[in-house]
């Protein structure tokens, strides 16, 4: 599946882990990564990204 999401989103993900945003990451973009993830799931039973901490 291929997810379209803006690169600048990059500089909030962890290094070394897939997809995973850091603690630090304005809501705004975890807000519309969590709506992105509703559809994943939808449609793949799984999300396409994670987050440091539950938000």
């Amino acid at each position: 599946m291929l997810i379209d999401y803006p690169m600048e989103w990059r500089k909030y993900m962890i290094k070394g882990k897939t997809r995973t945003f850091s603690k630090n990451t304005p809501l705004e973009i975890v807000k519309k990564a969590k709506e992105i993830n509703k559809e994943t799931i939808r449609l793949a039973e799984k999300p396409f990204f994670f987050f440091e901490e539950n938000r």
